[in-house]
């Protein structure tokens, strides 16, 4: 009997079923697009891969200094989107490192924009991504 249960356990840590990887919706996929960008601010190729090709701003490193978060629904239709995004500053960025936080205290600042995507084949990309200011 015990070494039935236990032959049992794997089973059921594996799961049943298709056993596949779920699949994201367009929301999903739409919303990690924005959630992302500062993450690849840090990056040149990445900065450049996340955006529809010609569409990247030339201020990368300005995208790092922010959070990026959707705030409300997208409105998704066909291959474009547009989504409210939610820009919060004041946080050290990780690509300065902890000298930033003694050197700058940061003042919070939220400022709500409108950002613009496409989808280019199977991807989302950004098309718009205005910062404040």
């Amino acid at each position: 009997m015990r070494n039935w249960i236990l032959c049992l356990v794997p089973c059921l840590l594996a799961g049943c079923g298709g056993g596949g990887v779920s699949e994201t919706t367009v929301e999903q996929d739409v919303y990690a697009q924005v959630v992302g960008l500062g993450d690849s601010s840090g990056n040149e190729e990445m900065f450049q891969a996340a955006f529809v090709a010609g569409a990247a701003p030339k201020n990368r490193k300005d995208y790092g200094q922010y959070v990026f978060l959707v705030d409300g629904d997208a409105e998704i239709n066909g291959n474009e989107a547009t989504v409210p995004v939610k820009i919060m500053g004041g946080f050290v960025s990780s690509q300065e490192g902890d000298s930033a936080a003694k050197t700058k205290p940061g003042e919070k600042t939220e400022t709500k924009m409108t950002w613009k995507l496409q989808r280019e084949g199977e991807e989302w990309k950004i098309k718009e991504a205005p910062l404040p200011g």
